[in-house]
């Protein structure tokens, strides 16, 4: 049996719900709670050393204004607090697994990632640090061209996820302390040193070119 006011108030709780909920993320929201992914770096200025033409040099650039919205991105390292500078990056395509005939049965895709993460000083808050991703792949040589799209979209896959790692580490509370203590940490003669100036690292190759399982120079 229903009684006359009861569906609406029934149809009142959603609202009721998500005003607490608002009230909540306001009030953890002015305790300087941050959610989880959203964690501000410590300088107000940033120079990425990647390219903004390259798919990679674009997310990783939404990715940390989207970490760290208060941090401004600058076209020249000369203006920037810290430097995000480019070392070395390469893609590899491994046999890992052969067939009673010798064929190839998997291949071992990889991402071999290396970056520094400097003060205006050229003082190191991330020394050069490699991150590292690899994938396996079942293969048929009957169907050449559909796994090499396969191999495409598994390689923007591990890209994304080298973002990921990248933002966390350029995130992490340790840079934070490298930053506000640089000073000390440089006096103690500790601290790897960098040209902030040098040139950006550009892609080898540039951009990054898939291995083919066709060409059998880029096999290691």
């Amino acid at each position: 049996m229903h009684f006359a006011g009861q569906q609406t108030h029934s149809s009142r709780l959603p609202w009721l719900l998500r005003g607490a909920c608002l009230a909540l993320f306001m009030l953890l929201s002015a305790c300087g709670f941050a959610l989880r992914g959203v964690t501000p770096m410590p300088f107000e200025t940033l120079y990425i050393g990647i390219p903004d033409t390259t798919q990679f040099g674009a997310d990783v650039r939404r990715a940390l204004r989207a970490a760290s919205p208060n941090t401004k991105l600058v076209t020249n390292p000369k203006e920037a607090q810290a430097i995000l500078q480019q070392v070395a990056d390469t893609r590899t395509l491994r046999e890992v697994s052969l067939n009673a005939q010798g064929r190839v049965e998997e291949y071992e895709l990889g991402i071999n990632y290396t970056f520094r993460l400097i003060d205006a000083k050229g003082r190191a808050l991330i020394p050069d640090t490699m991150l590292s991703i690899y994938r396996a792949m079942p293969y048929d040589d009957q169907v050449v061209q559909a796994k090499q799209g396969q191999i495409e979209t598994l390689y923007r896959a591990m890209q994304r996820d080298l973002v990921s790692r990248l933002l966390r580490r350029m995130t992490a509370p340790e840079v934070r302390n490298a930053f506000e203590n640089a000073e000390q940490r440089g006096e103690d003669g500790e601290t790897p040193l960098y040209d902030p100036t040098a040139p950006d690292q550009q892609r080898t190759p540039s951009p990054w070119q898939t291995p083919s399982t066709t060409d059998p120079a880029i096999l290691r």
